[in-house]
């Protein structure tokens, strides 16, 4: 079979190469699977430049998320061969998803939705269950509060902008330019900050009449992230959850105490269990197919016993 991999660090378009290797074998808790499709995200950049941390060390197989054919499953394994399966690969054995073959690890895998295209679920799963946990779970998102998504266009960004819609807040979006900002506003932002054009924290504090957001969902980091956090409300929660811009959103102490506002991580320290139950309601319409197959498809049962559809 085929796989990309990298025996070495580097950038991808210099150390990746398509190698010939044998079928890799399931152990216990996990599948061979056919391929359909992967996604290819930060984190697999990461992976390949030697800079993701769950990977200390070569050889390295990007691909972290796929949707396939279970071909032949392991002891443990709840699904049979021949199951449409979305999930993650080993990429931290240099097992990944841009291969004809990976191995599925029982965390993480679900049986596709039969509304999404392989595409689509390639990179369901990641994107959907960071923003649940993030928005459901650790900031518990109300009805009528005031969500600000700092990067609204990429693909956590755009599902905590459909969640964040579902759970009945008011979504406000940031994006660098009309493109950006376009895409934002298709997946149902209320309001759109170009920051190309606007003060961020300024007009965040305009479109609130002053209140603030009430949780900040942070994929960018850096410098967008210390102007979000001046227009956070009293009580208000951050949401730590990716660093598109190279550095993390650095918190800074007194600017907690004094503003009263708490900071979350915002989706790998929940812990949750996939379960797969009845189908609640479809809280969007139907111009949102992936977030209404989400909805539908899966709860998360939480650590605390508490469960949100």
């Amino acid at each position: 079979m085929k796989r990309w991999q990298a025996g070495e660090f580097g950038a991808p378009d210099t150390v990746l190469e398509k190698a010939e290797v044998p079928l890799p074998e399931p152990g216990p808790d996990e599948a061979r699977v056919r391929v359909l499709a992967a996604s290819v995200a930060l984190p697999d950049l990461m992976t390949v430049q030697g800079r993701y941390p769950l990977v200390p060390s070569a050889p390295v197989s990007p691909g972290q998320e796929i949707v396939g054919i279970v071909d032949k499953p392991g002891p443990g394994y709840p699904f049979p061969a021949g199951t449409r399966i979305m999930g993650n690969s080993r990429t931290d054995i240099a097992i990944g998803g841009l291969a004809e073959y990976t191995l599925s690890p029982v965390p993480g895998a679900m049986p596709a939705p039969a509304e999404l295209s392989d595409a689509q679920a390639a990179g369901f799963p990641g994107s959907y269950h960071v923003a649940h946990i993030a928005l459901a779970h650790r900031a518990a998102l109300r009805k009528g509060e005031t969500l600000l998504v700092l990067g609204g266009s990429g693909r956590t960004g755009s599902a905590a902008i459909q969640l964040g819609k579902a759970l009945g807040g008011t979504v406000i979006a940031s994006a660098r330019n009309e493109d950006k900002a376009r895409f934002c506003r298709l997946q149902g932002a209320d309001h759109i900050i170009d920051l190309s054009e606007h003060d961020l924290a300024q007009t965040v504090l305009e479109l609130s009449s002053g209140h603030g957001a009430d949780v900040i969902y942070d994929t960018v980091g850096g410098e967008t992230y210390a102007q979000a956090t001046s227009a956070v409300s009293r009580g208000g929660r951050v949401l730590l959850v990716g660093f598109a811009s190279g550095k993390w959103g650095q918190p800074d102490a007194q600017h907690i105490r004094s503003s009263g506002w708490k900071k979350r991580a915002g989706g790998t320290a929940a812990r949750a269990l996939a379960r797969w139950s009845s189908w609640p309601s479809c809280y969007l319409s139907a111009d949102a197919p992936v977030v209404c197959a989400y909805w539908r498809a899966v709860h998360f049962r939480l650590g605390d016993g508490i469960t949100f559809p």
